[in-house]
């Protein structure tokens, strides 16, 4: 089967794999450095990610960890190749910033991705009318188009992916509401919304209802991406425009617990959530209407599956995100 998972994700599997060696033959880096008359600062952009391993600094490592010419060496090497070659939007890399190149680069390798989205329609999900009104907002001078087209390609990638990974979305209810494109042509989030019913059927969707008041997932939007052959979570979260990302196993495990608190305390089930998609998609094709909680004819409250909790329970106690993740840049990448 080919590995389709990308140079990012194959360059983060080499380090993983590499630094594993080095600790198993009790080195640190500044012995690797002096073996191999390297800097220590080279050393550590190595294994830090920021640089890409040549080939022959690669081939010096695995013969000092003692695995050159071995299965295990070879399997390196290849992994090693994978991690140079050029991704798949190599040719629209100036319309991206480095944290969404990287960003881009986990979602291709992904195993799972998880995202709370409170504001928008997550990147993936999104049809290319409701991405080019977003990109004409956010870049109105730039190559919108190009942005686009990179976004659509992202989506292309998920789907043609073997195996797809694994996708779970949970969206506010305001993300329905909020009619991308303007009241003058709500066609725009119409297509949108019956986009998501029929992405429905390969993603799981679930969707916080209006009711259930104040959740973490409103504090800002987040994506937790996880990985095969043991490479840690990458959690990535957005706050005002900043864009944070992190490996610390205390920050993806507790946006992980809680992502899991927002889909078994807050969110709709399922059939209740497409439910709601699909009467926030007539009420626009009717041209307003009443909210499904509102009591208005023909609605239908969608509440919460059975056997879950009460819309907002719990809603008081969801964690305050951890203050020590590192910022990386002022630009909102691509969620």
């Amino acid at each position: 089967m080919i590995d389709d998972r990308g140079p990012v994700v194959h360059q983060a599997l080499l380090i993983h794999r590499l630094v594993e060696l080095r600790r198993g033959n009790g080195l640190t880096q500044e012995k690797v450095a002096r073996s191999l008359e390297r800097s220590h600062a080279k050393l550590m952009r190595y294994e830090g990610g920021t640089q890409v391993l040549p080939k022959a600094d690669l081939d010096a490592l695995l013969d000092l960890y003692g695995v050159l010419g071995s299965g295990r060496g070879r399997k390196l090497q290849e992994i090693g190749r994978r991690a140079r070659d050029k991704p798949w939007w190599y040719p629209h890399r100036h319309a991206l910033s480095v944290e969404e190149r990287y960003y881009v680069g986990l979602e291709m390798g992904a195993a799972r991705i998880r995202q709370c989205a409170p504001a928008l329609v997550p990147g993936l999900l999104r049809t290319r009318d409701y991405a080019h009104v977003l990109c004409s907002m956010v870049d109105p001078d730039g190559e919108v188009e190009r942005l686009v087209d990179v976004l659509m390609g992202r989506q292309g990638v998920m789907l043609t992916r073997s195996p797809v990974p694994e996708q779970v979305y949970v969206l506010d209810e305001a993300v329905l509401r909020r009619v991308v494109g303007g009241p003058g042509a709500p066609g725009v989030m119409v297509r949108q919304l019956h986009h998501l019913v029929e992405r429905s059927a390969s993603v799981q969707l679930r969707i916080i209802p209006e009711e259930a008041g104040l959740h973490f997932g409103a504090l800002g939007g987040f994506t937790l991406f996880d990985f095969d052959e043991g490479l840690p979570p990458v959690l990535h979260t957005e706050h005002r425009g900043r864009v944070v990302a992190s490996k610390k196993e205390e920050d993806t495990r507790a946006y992980a617990e809680a992502f899991d608190r927002l889909v078994e305390e807050h969110a709709l089930d399922a059939r209740r959530s497409l439910a709601l998609i699909e009467h926030h998609a007539r009420r626009l094709q009717n041209g307003g209407g009443a909210s499904p909680d509102t009591g208005g004819e023909g609605a239908e409250s969608p509440g919460n599956g059975v056997g879950e909790a009460p819309a907002g329970a719990g809603a008081d106690q969801e964690p305050a995100p951890p203050r020590h993740l590192q910022t990386t840049n002022d630009r909102t990448s691509p969620p």
